[in-house]
């Protein structure tokens, strides 16, 4: 059993937080930073960011161009690949994830949870010139993609508020979902619909469909997505979009039978949005 969170904290090593830490700026602060930049965004001492990031070096996980700039080494991306491999969720994920980037020409991703934010595991992007980027190992917020939503769709209303109360819901576009009231209405939406819809909530012109699901094997929680251009994707695709995302998150999960399909006619959307 896992210690709790609170009690986790005092076993905890500082030294190895901060260069995990270090790490992960590379995901929200820029692919390449100086000592000075890491040290203002972590608030550490530069001679401390320096000694961490020497180590990190050592070990290849990062490496130093000729501007004295560092980012990610190849370190990093061999653990990904073997994550990538190793966990049931990508494996199982990936067939359907191919046949939907077949099937609609456009960019389709996998997401998790993690460290309370939105990780995009797993993109096919769309062969049109135009397109929605794959983001594949970049983080988003949970609040206004769906992606995200489809996530917090399938955890208890107290882990949502947790996790709201944690990071807030800053707003992106005029779109964005900013109150937690206004988000538990969405999820019980989502939850009723089979999938989550963003229209234009993270990026301005991006529309985007995603149904989360539980892997069976290893339990673990993910979703699917299929994402384009508001240029290109109209009402009634981007509803198509949505079935397409519930089928595949429902044979990901192992569900069978026939249920009832989920609510994606126009008039159902209007009524629950």
């Amino acid at each position: 059993m896992n210690p709790p969170a609170e009690k986790a904290r005092d076993y905890q090593v500082a030294s190895v937080r901060k260069a995990l830490e270090l790490l992960c700026a590379f995901s929200t602060a820029g692919s390449t930073l100086t000592v000075s930049d890491l040290s203002r965004y972590l608030s550490i001492p530069k001679s401390t960011t320096h000694n961490l990031l020497r180590t990190l070096q050592s070990l290849s996980f990062v490496t130093q161009d000729e501007e004295k700039r560092f980012c990610l080494g190849p370190r990093v991306f061999e653990l990904g690949l073997l994550f990538s491999r190793n966990t049931q969720l990508v494996t199982r994920a990936m067939p359907h994830l191919r046949r939907l980037a077949d099937e609609t020409k456009e960019t389709v991703k996998l997401g998790i949870i993690s460290n309370d934010e939105l990780l995009v595991v797993v993109a096919i992007e769309s062969p049109y010139q135009l397109h929605t980027r794959g983001d594949q190992g970049l983080r988003a917020p949970l609040h206004c993609t769906s992606l995200g939503k489809a996530l917090l769709a399938l955890l208890a209303g107290e882990q949502v508020r947790e996790i709201a109360a944690r990071h807030g819901m800053p707003r992106f576009t005029a779109h964005t979902i900013t109150s937690l009231n206004r988000l538990e209405e969405e999820l019980l939406r989502i939850r009723r619909l089979g999938f989550a819809l963003d229209r234009e909530e993270h990026e301005e012109g991006v529309l985007c469909a995603a149904a989360g699901f539980i892997e069976p094997s290893s339990g673990a929680v993910g979703a699917i997505s299929i994402s384009g251009p508001g240029s290109r994707i109209t009402e009634s695709r981007l509803l198509e979009f949505g079935a397409l995302v519930w089928e595949a998150a429902r044979d990901i999960a192992g569900i069978s039978g026939s249920p009832a399909e989920p609510a994606h006619d126009r008039k159902t959307i209007v009524e629950v949005g």
